[in-house]
């Protein structure tokens, strides 16, 4: 069971300062904490006024807050005020399915907040301004088909952006009444650079803009374009470079509007000051924390920094910038002691030549005494993201149980610059699948993974990823868990959600074209729903039946072709979950399911298998086993109850 108290998100500290909130929930019902600042103390725990509700931020109206919530788990965000006086919820938009979510908020209107909501066509969204005093709307933009609009710092859209057919992508200015009907070009990105650019802010003036561009194949820059209305970008002038990853935040002065802290990450993650007076500040703030700091906020004079370590999970303290003070504020886990894990970034060589960051972690009492253990090797979603040091919830356990997590950063992932990330263009199934196998090898080789004990563990991307190197792999596996998997990639990009269609084209580049004869066969040929004769050892699949990015059928359907090819296969549905299982109760039945399975398929030296685990009764899971499944599990020899862990991780 997660602890009372849990904390659901970061903390948010209110305009002036006064009040920090967090939403709070664990075995009790979610609550919304209030927390006095100057007085240090706890003011109030109230309900929350949502449905599954998700993240809670501050305005930059003093006393008034925002908060997202899911209602279904289908990823129809709404949105709601929240008044900290009061503890008034009140939702925004016009339609609370309309996948409402916030695009503009500046410290230069506080009274009001851009917010985007689905249209009444598929795939077009509506912009609306927002009112935080009387909820009245402004519509700014109806039917937008651009896959982004950009906001300056007065709310007003200054830049539209367009997949273009060839996967690059295309920002204009916004067009001017009776003058030109899509707005004049300001840049082109070209595909080799589509994940990397990132536009982060206007400046003061709204005559230029901030973004991350990329600096070489291993590296980016913060720059500064020009940004004049129907003029084009011009060349970027530098601000701080990075080789070999890349900024993991960026925070600005509110005096002259420029960046003064950059968060830098490479295999793990710094705090850097651009000044000498945040050279000094950010040294007593890592002294006062013990670790690097991580600053998420700075309102009325007081900074909200995180701490991250490999064995808790995130802290949270408050710095004072006039006194130099600072306090804890809370934790994700309240009481929650430092486990018996360690995490160690390392570079895998791969066949091609080139190296992964990977991330492994051990029971501290593995890495003393040495050897090999049982290893699952845990494969990110995306792809384009990354596994980064800091603690990972479904990592954490799966340590302290005692196995050894491999954790690859393969080609596509996110944070190692243009080239790593391009080097997975049409390479799903293929040389992504080489940098897995290549990552377990080297596992091997140093000594850190058992041959014989290896299981694998992936959701969304991750999730294909385990069932594709099952299905392939000439390794002896003992068991693979796939949540949310993608497992046909030809229904997937015919298929995608309503609200990835204005990225189609860059999908289509990056992993294939089902118009394409020739690439629709080898689409087709990497999807692990066409491969079930290949598999050779247990496959748990686990989905919940709303997921709008992933739908439950995929799963579904990978679960009636192993049954059919006579595999061990077991399918959880979760009917009230989505893309990620949430729910309190429905976390710990996934967990106790998860650790029964992994524990009794790796077996070690002096490890027993589990018998059935006990679901706790607040569930909906629905749990179905193939025939071959259920002949395995009738043969299992009685034994000790299960261990239940804690909560995976979001994928």
């Amino acid at each position: 069971m997660s602890p009372s108290g849990e904390v659901n998100g970061p903390p948010s500290l209110s305009a002036d300062g006064r009040y920090a909130g967090w939403l709070s929930s664990g075995s009790a019902a979610p609550r919304l904490v209030l927390y006095d600042v100057a007085a240090r103390r706890e003011l109030s725990r109230s309900s929350v006024g949502a449905a599954r509700c998700r993240a809670f931020t501050w305005t930059h109206l003093p006393g008034v807050g925002l908060a997202v919530a899911d209602a279904d788990g289908a990823e129809n965000w709404a949105l709601y005020r929240v008044r900290a006086d009061t503890a008034e919820w009140t939702p925004l938009g016009t339609d609370p399915a309309a996948r409402t979510q916030v695009v503009g908020l500046s410290d230069r209107c506080p009274t009001d907040v851009v917010i985007s909501a689905d249209s009444g066509e598929v795939g077009c969204r509506d912009y609306l301004r927002v009112c935080l005093l009387t909820g009245e709307t402004e519509p700014l933009l109806r039917g937008s088909a651009h896959s982004a609009v950009y906001f300056d710092r007065d709310l007003r859209p200054r830049l539209t952006e367009t997949v273009l057919p060839d996967g690059c992508r295309e920002l204009r200015h916004m067009p001017i009444p009776g003058a030109d009907a899509e707005g004049l070009p300001y840049l082109r990105i070209e595909h080799a650079d589509a994940l990397t650019v990132r536009l982060l802010r206007f400046s003061d003036d709204g005559d230029s803009v901030h973004l991350v561009l990329p600096h070489g194949p291993d590296g980016v820059q913060l720059a500064v374009l020009d940004c004049r209305p129907g003029a084009p970008a011009g060349e970027p002038r530098t601000l701080y470079r990075i080789r070999g990853g890349d900024f993991a935040g960026v925070l600005y002065t509110q005096d002259t509007g420029l960046p003064d802290l950059v968060h830098v990450e490479h295999a793990k993650q710094n705090c850097v000051a651009l000044d000498e007076a945040g050279k000094e500040r950010i040294a007593g703030l890592r002294s006062a924390l013990g670790t690097e700091p991580v600053v998420l906020e700075r309102r009325g004079g007081l900074w909200l920094a995180a701490s991250h370590r490999p064995d808790r999970d995130v802290r949270y303290a408050v710095h004072d910038a006039g006194t130099g003070d600072t306090w804890s504020l809370t934790a994700a886990r309240p009481g929650q002691e430092p486990l018996a894990v360690e995490c160690r970034p390392s570079s895998v060589p791969l066949r091609d030549g080139g190296h992964a960051v990977a991330y492994i972690t051990r029971s501290t009492q593995a890495w003393r005494t040495g050897g090999p253990g049982p290893t699952v090797l845990l494969v990110h979603g995306g792809p384009w993201r990354r596994s980064r040091w800091e603690y990972n919830e479904r990592r954490a356990w799966l340590a302290e149980q005692g196995y050894t997590v491999v954790e690859p950063n393969f080609r596509g992932s996110t944070g190692f610059g243009s080239a790593w990330i391009n080097a997975a263009d049409r390479q799903w199934g293929r040389a992504m699948q080489d940098d897995l196998e290549d990552a377990l090898d080297w596992a091997v080789a140093e000594g850190l993974a058992d041959p014989d004990q290896i299981a694998l563990l992936g959701g969304s991307y991750g999730g294909y990823a385990v069932l594709q190197m099952a299905a392939t792999t000439e390794r002896r596996l003992r068991r693979v868990v796939a949540t949310s998997p993608l497992t046909d990639l030809v229904r997937f990009l015919e298929e995608p959600p309503a609200y990835w269609l204005a990225a189609g084209p860059m999908l289509r580049r990056r992993i294939g074209d089902p118009a394409d004869p020739g690439q629709r066969a080898l689409l087709a040929e990497f999807s692990p729903v066409n491969r079930a004769e290949g598999f050779r050892c247990p496959v748990l699949l686990v989905h919940g039946a709303t997921d709008s990015r992933v739908p439950a059928e995929m799963s579904t359907r990978m679960f009636m072709a192993l049954a059919r090819a006579d595999r061990d296969a077991s399918l959880a549905l979760f009917p009230d979950e989505g893309h990620e299982v949430v729910t309190t109760g429905n976390r710990n039945a996934l967990n106790a399911l998860l650790a029964e399975y992994l524990a009794d398929g790796l077996r070690g030296p002096g490890r027993e298998g589990t018998a059935a685990a006990r679901a706790p009764e607040d569930t909906g899971l629905k749990l179905f086993d193939s025939p071959r499944a259920t002949r395995r599990k009738a043969d299992r020899p009685p034994n000790s109850g299960a261990e239940h862990g804690t909560s995976l991780d979001a994928q």
